[in-house]
């Protein structure tokens, strides 16, 4: 019984036969998969998941790129030849993008947001000076991070706000030790102010003496505990090495 001449020929997957060359690999699908899914999960958390962190999960977009190099390296470490899947590749390209904008999308209302930032800042600053003595304190800088929650009222927008003071003192100081004291007695003199981080520095012409506290923190550190993490500076060296939350 003859074949028939116009039956379709069936199709056969692209085997390499003997002495024929393996078809190439291909490379982007397997990254454009895992990003879909990881977009859908994410998007699926926004809508159904009570607080769920998505300018967190958005910042992690970049990952995109990991896989999309690692899936390189997998299809590529036998030495057999590889095929790029475009289409696979600028669909995971076009997902990280989406992710690294939507993820700076919180810091452009933070400063863009009507009126809000300074009227926050404000308040702020003068809840800081109300706390500090003038006699001890020559500067006192508030800056504040609105967190990027569109929406939020005024007195909202206070309340979340996370609030960072940079302190000059007047000295002088002649030992870490007392340089110290005087940062934890600012830390206490600011407990109302509620501050998420305080910066306290000194300088005299020869030296600077700088140290970085978590206020809740340094209430319940000793002045030998804060004397360990200032950073003292002689003639543009660095003696002491700090910045380290006490």
């Amino acid at each position: 019984m003859t074949e028939r001449m116009d039956e379709p020929a069936r199709l056969t997957p692209a085997v390499a036969g003997p002495g024929q060359e393996p078809p190439p690999r291909r490379v982007g699908s397997m990254t454009m998969g895992l990003a879909l899914i990881a977009a859908g999960l994410c998007i699926l958390g926004i809508y159904f998941v009570p607080g769920f962190p998505a300018v967190t999960v958005l910042k992690l977009a970049p990952l995109v790129l990991v896989a999309l190099g690692a899936e390189m390296l997998w299809r590529s470490r036998s030495g057999a030849r590889v095929r790029y899947d475009l289409v696979g590749v600028c669909i995971s390209l076009v997902l990280l993008g989406a992710g690294c904008v939507a993820s700076l999308v919180p810091m452009v209302l933070e400063y863009y947001r009507p009126g809000q930032y300074e009227m926050v800042r404000a308040a702020a600053q003068r809840q800081v000076d109300a706390c500090l003595d003038g006699a001890q304190v020559y500067r006192a800088q508030v800056t504040v991070d609105l967190n990027g929650r569109p929406g939020m009222t005024d007195e909202q927008a206070r309340q979340e706000a996370r609030i960072y003071c940079d302190v000059e003192l007047y000295g002088p100081f002649d030992s870490a030790e007392a340089f110290a004291a005087a940062c934890q007695a600012q830390a206490r003199a600011l407990e109302p102010a509620d501050l998420s981080g305080l910066y306290v520095s000194w300088g005299d012409g020869s030296r600077t003496m700088t140290l970085w506290l978590d206020p809740a923190l340094a209430l319940q550190a000793s002045a030998g505990q804060l004397a360990a993490q200032v950073q003292l500076e002689t003639n543009g060296t660095v003696d002491e090495e700090g910045y380290e939350n006490a």
